[in-house]
Formats: C-alpha cells, sequence, structure tokens
C-alpha cells in the first residue's frame, strides 16, 4: 500500500514539473545590459621605483633600550635592639633574606613579637607557571623565638632552578574577647631562583 502512495505520488510530481505541455523550441533573447558596467578601470602612471634612504639615528646612553633601576637587594631592614618594643599585630611587612639551595632554602625573617603571637607559617610560592594546578610546596611552621630579633627557618621540597616567592604569616590570638586566631603576612621575599 505505501508503495502504491509513493509511485502516485513521485508521478504527480513529475507531470507538475513538465507542466502538461510539449517541448518549446523557441528561444527568448537575453536582455541586453544597459547602465554603467560593474567594473571600473582608468590609466594611471607607473609607480616609481623605491629609493633607498638613510636614516640618522641617536646612541641612547643606556645600552638595553630602558632606563636604568637602582639594584636592590632583598634583606631584613629591622635592626633589632634591647629597646625593642614587640608591635605585634600591627607590625608592617618586612622583607624576607633567603639563602637558595638546590631544593632548599634558608629563609630569615624578623619576629615581631607580641603576647599573643602563636606561630609563624612559611611558605614558597612557586612563580613558574603550569598547566593545571601550581604546585603547592605547603607551609612550615616555626614555634616564635625571642619578640624583635631575627629567625631562621629551612624550606624543604623545593624543585631545583625554579622562582619562588617566599612569604612569612604569623599567626595571633584574637584579642577582645574573640575566639581563635588571626594571621597576617609580616614577611615576604623577591622572587628568589633556587639552584
Amino acid at each position: 500500500m505505501r508503495r502504491r502512495w509513493l509511485m502516485l505520488g513521485g508521478s504527480a510530481a513529475l507531470l507538475f514539473l513538465s507542466g502538461c505541455s510539449s517541448a518549446s523550441t523557441t528561444a527568448t533573447a537575453i536582455p541586453s545590459a544597459s547602465g554603467k558596467p560593474w567594473v571600473i578601470t582608468t590609466k594611471g602612471s607607473a609607480t616609481p621605483s623605491p629609493t633607498v634612504s638613510v636614516v640618522t639615528a641617536t646612541t641612547s646612553a643606556f645600552p638595553s633600550g630602558f632606563l636604568p633601576l637602582p639594584s636592590i637587594t632583598a634583606t631584613a631592614t629591622v635592626t633589632p635592639s634591647p629597646t625593642c618594643t614587640p608591635i605585634g599585630q600591627t607590625s608592617p611587612i618586612e622583607a624576607a633574606g633567603v639563602v637558595p639551595g638546590k631544593t632548599t632554602a634558608v629563609v630569615t625573617f624578623f619576629n615581631p613579637g607580641g603576647a599573643d603571637l602563636q606561630e609563624f607559617r612559611v611558605t614558597a610560592i612557586a612563580q613558574d607557571l603550569v598547566v593545571g594546578s601550581q604546585r603547592d610546596v605547603g607551609w612550615t611552621v616555626v614555634t616564635p623565638g625571642t619578640p624583635c630579633t631575627f629567625q631562621t627557618v629551612t624550606i624543604t621540597g623545593l624543585d631545583s632552578a625554579a622562582d619562588y616567592v617566599f612569604s612569612v604569616d604569623a599567626v595571633w590570638t584574637r584579642t577582645g574577647g574573640k575566639d581563635g586566631t588571626t594571621a597576617r603576612t609580616v614577611a615576604r621575599s623577591k622572587v628568589i631562583t633556587t639552584a
């Protein structure tokens, strides 16, 4: 039954397309183009050959092309003294001194002290970006020593020939009747490359 309908539909389509008329051999004339042409051409003149020109340049006083910047070494700037008063949670971010090894680094930082100081947490933040998750070195916890003195800690598990920024956070108990602790960065290094 289905085939019969398909054949009937196909026959109807043929009759419709043929127009039910006989073939005509009469040709129709193609109209001539009138109006302006689509492509416009104009006569021009040849372009002269390029000539070599000499440019005079002045030599920069700076060989790299950039202005010189003063070189600064990242060292702890606070000098401890017997009269130093621990400043605790209001301490500014100081410079951390770092001596890199192949897969370790020795970090020196100033202990701002304070009665509620619980611990220091030191980490190395990788500066060499990789696709996907960045490498996490983790935190090294340091027990606070004498206030207003420098403390030293060795960070291990670093990659050789890699760039790191070392950061030191201090953790204090909260004051004013509040529970818990608060942490803030007290020292940070410039970018350091391991050996």
